[in-house]
């Protein structure tokens, strides 16, 4: 029961910048895939932590990186059945645009696709983030918080600059500036490990979070 964390940063036209959120628009694309796979029952504790490994588009094609991380995956998941994505708003932004890219692309169909992502007991950190959001008191029931108020509240590194900035230094061929950023916000398997202490430490009367 291994444990892939996965981050994806996408391409934003200046023509279309709905192309970042929606793989099949014209202009879609994945800039960069960010993933770190752990094998075991139990999920990496620091002593463990990896450097992200990083799938840059600019190294070949969009098609021939999709295929390579779909031939990982297979391969992966053919040794390890349980194997989980890890992420953070993998749920709604980065799985659906893998299967969309890969579905367009034709390096898959829908039924494999589907069974590679979907058919998993994934865990998205963006749902259980509304255990440290005062949000969901205010407005009395599960209010997520996004990446960089989640890392804050966990005492983690903050993601400097935006995702959108990618875009740009992807038609400057600022490729070094891209990587940056996607190592500043590859902070999974901290978040993980942080979220998980302080839901223990929700179960006893004196918990040191206070909720943001």
């Amino acid at each position: 029961m291994g444990f892939m964390f996965l981050d994806i940063e996408t391409y934003s036209s200046k023509s279309n910048p709905g192309s970042s959120l929606n793989p099949y628009e014209q202009e879609s694309k994945i800039l960069v895939i960010s993933y770190n796979y752990y094998e075991g029952f139990k999920p990496p504790r620091k002593e463990n932590f990896k450097e992200p490994i990083f799938l840059k588009v600019w190294d070949s094609d969009e098609k021939e990186m999709l295929s390579g991380f779909y031939d990982l995956i297979k391969e992966i998941q053919r040794k390890d059945n349980y194997m989980k994505f890890v992420g953070f708003n993998i749920l709604k932004f980065d799985l659906p645009y893998l299967f969309g890219r890969m579905k367009l692309l034709g390096i898959a169909n829908e039924k494999e696709l589907y069974q590679m992502f979907f058919n998993k007991f994934n865990l998205d950190m963006y749902q259980l983030s509304s255990l440290i959001s005062k949000e969901t008191s205010k407005y009395e029931q599960l209010w997520p918080v996004n990446h960089k108020k989640t890392s804050e509240f966990l005492k983690l590194q903050i993601k400097e600059g935006e995702g959108i900035y990618c875009s740009e230094f992807y038609d400057k061929k600022e490729f070094d500036k891209i990587l940056d950023y996607c190592s500043s916000e590859f902070n999974l398997e901290q978040m993980f490990d942080s979220l998980y202490i302080h839901v223990l430490n929700l179960r006893t009367p004196k918990s040191p979070h206070q909720k943001l």
